[in-house]
């Protein structure tokens, strides 16, 4: 008897440890309840992404408001366009039991922001949304009326297929930006080699792109000075510094300004997913205007130009807190949350390690933290959330996180988050419910835009294109699309693990006197669409406060 009580008493050791350990791993209140929804908006969105539909439907929540989307068979997906007969006929019957209403008009005119790159329509198509949106507020005066609209980016559409000419294609948008109306200058004679080696038929379908929406352009601003539309807001698309699209905005600056069209309610700004996400921020936020200090990882990340991007992160960062009317402060104290932009390109870990230090001094202030993650090569070695982690920094004291595709893209998303957040909090609603609410938000940036983003999307292609799938961007429902699935899912509930098990994930967070802790975190995912671009993924965390 005696040689078994050495292992009886192990087991017993065991077994207090983990008593010991799971009591430590529930010691607060777990917190499940949901914000309240108090106010409906209804959103026609850019397309049927999730950043165009689902993002703006959780922050819409996080504020209590419910956000109202068309049902998914009426919707575009992927390269098939939405019914728009189908969805003026929803969002006529709709929008009465809404207080406001996001309206994308690519959605509306096209079905979505692919068909308007490729799908033709007519001036009497356009007469005809006008006259649509007309009745719409005739019928419904007291719902406000927001529209969006994203000015078409400078790649050629689809039917342009040779490489060679979607290339001269490019080149020329370029030139005929920079002409100086000089017939003998050096420029001229660049575009007259191109336009004898391009098709014509493809220089004037081109041209009638840009010329189509400036005329449609003109006829939203003319609502908008009518009444009918609340505030109208276009983004740019991918673009470059010269272009065809950006001669047309200048036209069209021009045209709003001769005729006392361009007003504080129509406004610019780069970007296209996030737009409906960046009017819903001001209409939850109203009158409030932040004061922001921004900081960036270095004076480089401050004025690079990143891909796909027509202008400077600084400049971006201004043009969106202005869509805003924030004010950017100058000093961190005066601050109501700080904005992070980490933009870093193959740098050492070491300048890295500056940045992660100076996140934490804001934090030890007690200051709210949105952090901009950007990366030139979309790698997970230029990001800065993997030294925050390895530091052991608080990550779910983040009020804000995101680092997907484009600068603006990326710095759009963390400031509406960061602010419907802080919205939301002084409300005084139920902030437990708040809390949880961005704590999901939060974490399904994390997961896609650093886990997903930056690096299972690689092994997922990789995996493809050695089994023989060459095309990414067009998985075949019958042979490769569920495979690809279970290899993106596998993935990530590893990365999940790995996060989970950090003691930066599971470190305790102050929001006001109220200390908090994430203590588990599930994961569902799957591709919207048939390609590898982009996760629908949703997130579950679980909350307590002590």
């Amino acid at each position: 008897m005696k040689k078994y009580i050495p292992i009886l008493l192990i087991i017993i050791c065991i077994l207090i440890s983990f008593v010991i350990h799971v009591g430590s791993q529930s010691q607060g209140k777990e917190i499940t309840q949901v914000p309240e929804l108090k106010k409906k908006i209804l959103l026609i969105p850019l397309d049927s992404r999730p950043p165009c539909k689902k993002l703006v439907a959780d922050n819409g929540r996080t504020a209590g408001i419910d956000i109202l989307v068309p049902p998914g068979e009426i919707m575009d997906f992927y390269t098939l366009p939405g019914e728009t007969a189908r969805l003026k006929e929803w969002l006529a019957r709709e929008i009465p039991k809404c207080d406001d209403a996001i309206i994308s008009i690519d959605q509306l005119l096209y079905g979505g922001l692919i068909a308007s790159r490729n799908k033709a329509i007519s001036d009497d198509d356009i007469i005809a949304v006008g006259e649509f949106l007309k009745k719409l507020h005739a019928d419904n005066p007291t719902v406000k009326l927001h529209a969006f609209a994203i000015l078409p980016r400078m790649n050629p559409p689809d039917y342009v297929e040779k490489y060679q000419d979607r290339k001269r294609l490019m080149e020329w948008s370029r030139l005929i930006h920079k002409y100086d109306d000089n017939p003998l200058s050096e420029t001229a004679k660049k575009i007259q080699e191109l336009e004898s080696t391009i098709p014509a038929e493809q220089i004037t379908g081109y041209k009638e792109i840009y010329n189509r929406n400036l005329r449609l352009n003109i006829m939203l601003a003319s609502l908008l000075k009518d009444g009918i539309l609340t505030d109208l807001t276009f983004g740019q698309d991918d673009g470059e510094a010269y272009s065809l699209p950006n001669l047309k905005l200048k036209e069209f600056m021009q045209y709003t300004a001769k005729h006392h069209m361009a007003n504080g309610a129509m406004s610019i700004v780069h970007g296209a997913d996030e737009v409906a996400l960046s009017i819903l921020n001001n209409i939850v936020a109203q009158d409030k205007h932040f004061k922001v200090y921004v900081d960036y990882s270095s004076e480089g990340a401050a004025t690079a130009i990143m891909p796909y991007m027509a202008i400077s992160n600084d400049e971006t960062v201004r043009e969106r807190l202005a869509f805003h009317q924030d004010n950017i402060v100058d000093r961190p104290e005066e601050a109501d949350y700080i904005l992070f932009i980490s933009a870093i390109e193959e740098e050492t870990v070491g300048s890295r390690a500056y940045s992660a230090e100076k996140i934490k001094g804001y934090q030890q202030m007690g200051k709210a933290i949105a952090l901009v993650d950007l990366s030139k090569n979309f790698s997970a070695g230029e990001t800065l959330l993997p030294i925050l982690i390895n530091d052991h920094y608080p990550i779910n004291s983040l009020i804000a996180y995101s680092g997907w595709n484009t600068a603006s893209n990326s710095i759009g998303t963390a400031i509406a988050q960061a602010e419907i957040y802080l919205t939301a909090l002084t409300a005084g609603d139920c902030s437990d419910a708040v809390v949880l609410s961005n704590i999901n938000n939060l974490n399904n940036r994390i997961c896609e835009d650093y886990y997903y983003l930056k690096d299972v999307i690689d092994l997922v292609n990789i995996s493809l294109r050695k089994k023989g799938f060459t095309n990414v961007y067009d998985l075949d429902l019958e042979h490769n699309y569920k495979w690809a699935v279970d290899i993106m899912e596998d993935t990530m509930k590893q990365r999940l693990i790995q996060y989970k098990a950090s003691p930066a994930f599971k470190k305790p967070f102050l929001v006001g006197n109220t200390q908090y802790r994430v203590t588990d975190l599930d994961i569902n995912t799957f591709f919207p669409w048939p390609r590898t671009f982009e996760i629908d993924l949703t997130t579950k965390p679980r909350l307590e406060k002590k």
